[in-house]
């Protein structure tokens, strides 16, 4: 991050270049490293367990969405509201998650958060879009847009190579393994150059920090409560599973909010701001989420 804030500062990187990478990154890099997280995949003994995973994330995005809306800022006035709520609902994980949690869990641990991921990259351009624009309020807007995501499109690949058991020529593997190993560097110089171009002038505010509290503490917090009561009492849950799902529910501000607020005319500064100091204080956050959810496990 320390890198894309120098290159965005010293004038390497512009505007239009930090889009262009930014679609990289979502549009090749992140796919292929998505892909290549299913080649050496434990076959289809993981379906069960991916479900689980996809269960938990269609819940816990559920929830955010009507937690923001009818609960958590309701005071705040119009458009910090619609800022707010797709903050609540829509989190850094695309950047930010699949690296972490690459970087805690391996490979293995990748294929777990690209299931975790697909319920909310289906809301975010339906419930997440219909915030802005009051239009489409259901999973069923911009269907087509949606499914074919290169993120989901290399979901679906990966599923079916673990169902079916195929094995990739090696050319093949090496080609998408080398293509996807670089989206961590990426996806972390994108998230510098999009922090470099943050005014810093009162980024402290209370409604930022409420923000962050619910974002990076709150929600995670009563995830991993209500996962530990129905492991207790209902069902297995892997160790894996509830610690990959807290982590990535703790994951900071989308930086997508300050696009969508400022192409449909809400407080882009808002949610600039929260993108900043989400993201800087989930530096303290994520590695204390990782701890706990260890100890917790380890000690199960």
């Amino acid at each position: 991050m320390g890198v894309g804030v120098v290159i965005a500062k010293t004038g390497l990187v512009d505007k239009q270049g930090t889009a262009t990478l930014s679609g990289l990154v979502l549009n090749l890099l992140l796919p292929c490293n998505i892909l290549s997280s299913f080649f050496d995949s434990g076959g289809r003994d993981m379906l069960f367990v991916l479900g689980q995973i996809m269960i938990i994330s269609a819940c816990v995005t559920m929830a955010a969405y009507f937690l923001g809306k009818y609960v958590f800022f309701r005071s705040q006035p119009l458009e910090q509201q619609k800022v707010l709520r797709y903050g609540i609902l829509i989190s850094n994980a695309a950047y930010l998650g699949n690296p972490v949690i690459e970087s805690i869990y391996g490979l293995s641990g990748l294929i777990y958060a690209s299931a975790f991921l697909m319920p909310m990259r289906l809301i975010m351009w339906s419930l997440g879009l219909a915030i802005f624009t009051g239009k489409g309020d259901g999973p069923g807007a911009g269907i087509k847009k949606i499914i074919l995501h290169p993120c989901l499109v290399a979901t679906y690949a990966g599923l079916v190579i673990l169902v079916s058991g195929w094995k990739p020529p090696a050319l093949i593997n090496r080609l998408v393994f080398t293509v996807g190993d670089c989206t961590t560097p990426f996806s972390m110089i994108v998230v510098g150059l999009i922090l470099a171009r943050i005014q810093l002038r009162n980024i402290i505010t209370k409604t930022v920090l409420y923000y962050t509290f619910l974002r990076l503490l709150f929600i995670p917090l009563m995830l991993l409560g209500v996962l530990l009561l129905l492991n207790a009492d209902f069902l297995r849950i892997d160790p894996l599973v509830m610690g990959i799902a807290v982590a990535l529910t703790g994951m900071p501000a989308p930086a997508a909010a300050s696009i969508m607020a400022n192409k449909y005319h809400s407080d882009s500064e808002l949610a600039s701001k929260m993108l900043l100091v989400s993201v800087l204080l989930s530096m303290l956050t994520i590695p204390a989420w990782v701890i706990l959810i260890r100890a917790i496990t380890l000690g199960a």
